[in-house]
């Protein structure tokens, strides 16, 4: 089987469709939209996120393809979850979007994202309108942590 060389893990990989699609936008998004490879989460079940330790309720037994994280400003130094993308091979639908704001009501991410080796559907709540808007883009980092409402 054909391997990948993921950036982020530093590690090769089986070439899988949906593994190929994560580590291309792994790469996008150290390479070219600053996020610190640092602060992101690959392949992780929602009970070992940090920011969700402790919680109360019981959490599904799911794991999230790339969680990006940031530091909150002021006193507070802690990580939140700032961005969780779900990788896919396949054409992505509506029926993606709304699983990806499922995992997010979990998880609690300002912003979600689809991707797949063609197409990119970002996507925040819109407070105003009561529902997800999506975008076919990925902003940097830095425009995320701007508008992010969790900083």
């Amino acid at each position: 089987m054909q391997k990948i060389f993921c950036l982020v893990r530093k590690k090769n990989l089986p070439a899988l469709p949906e593994e190929c699609v994560r580590v291309q936008v792994l790469a996008h998004l150290v390479n070219d939209l600053g996020f610190p490879a640092g602060c992101i989460a690959i392949e992780r079940e929602l009970a070992s996120m940090p920011h969700l330790q402790g919680v109360s309720h019981p959490l599904p037994l799911r794991r999230a393809d790339i969680v990006c994280f940031a530091k909150k400003t002021g006193g507070d130094k802690s990580l939140f979850p700032l961005l969780l993308i779900e990788c896919k091979s396949v054409k992505l639908t509506r029926k993606m979007e709304n699983q990806v704001v499922g995992y997010n009501h979990f998880l609690k991410a300002d912003f979600v994202a689809l991707v797949n080796q063609h197409e990119v559907r970002t996507g925040w709540f819109d407070r105003e309108i009561g529902e997800y808007r999506f975008i076919s883009m990925l902003p940097s980092y830095g425009e995320l942590l701007s508008q992010a409402r969790s900083a």
